[in-house]
């Protein structure tokens, strides 16, 4: 927001500003034949839709299986498919907040509103093969916010996934409870 104000008063860098994150390359690398650009948006996309999945330190075989049909759906193969998931659930596993926030401006910056919105109800449905945990729907709205997304986006996918919201409970009874 201060970057757009400085820029329109030509006060900034007029060039992209963007910083592509090392993350993103290295998920980027196993997409071999893709344009370079698309094999970062596709290595972001990766990365986002596994970093809601890990939100519970958790990855299930469904929801790598769910990761690898949205980028399939992308014209990946599904050999590359599945070494992309693989990279990007190790590096979500393996970076923090800083890095996460890094490579959701990096999609937010090379992303159209509708690839935006693709993401989100991807998100949603990756969240969705086990119930959405709250650990995971606020990882959704943190990514939603970072991509400049409208709440009622979110809201209206929320709804529409609503029987899978929090139904995943923990399994363990409280102690000291009848």
């Amino acid at each position: 927001m201060i970057g757009e104000l400085f820029r329109s008063l030509g006060l900034g860098a007029a060039e992209d500003t963007r910083q592509d994150t090392e993350t993103v390359a290295q998920i980027a690398s196993g997409l071999q034949g893709v344009p370079a650009e698309r094999a970062r948006f596709l290595a972001a996309f990766a990365y986002l839709l596994g970093r809601v999945a890990f939100a519970d330190h958790d990855v299930s075989p469904e929801e790598r299986q769910t990761m690898e049909s949205f980028l399939a759906g992308q014209g990946v193969s599904s050999g590359q498919a599945g070494e992309v998931v693989n990279l990007a659930v190790r590096a979500t596993g393996s970076h923090g907040a800083a890095e996460d926030y890094q490579i959701a401006r990096e999609f937010e910056a090379i992303a159209t509103r509708e690839e935006k919105l693709q993401l989100l109800r991807a998100l949603f449905t990756v969240s969705a093969e086990h119930g959405i945990t709250t650990l995971e729907d606020n990882e959704i709205s943190r990514i939603a916010r970072v991509l400049r997304l409208e709440r009622a986006d979110v809201s209206a996918l929320r709804i529409e996934f609503r029987d899978a919201l929090n139904s995943r409970q923990p399994s363990t009874p409280r102690t000291g409870q009848v």
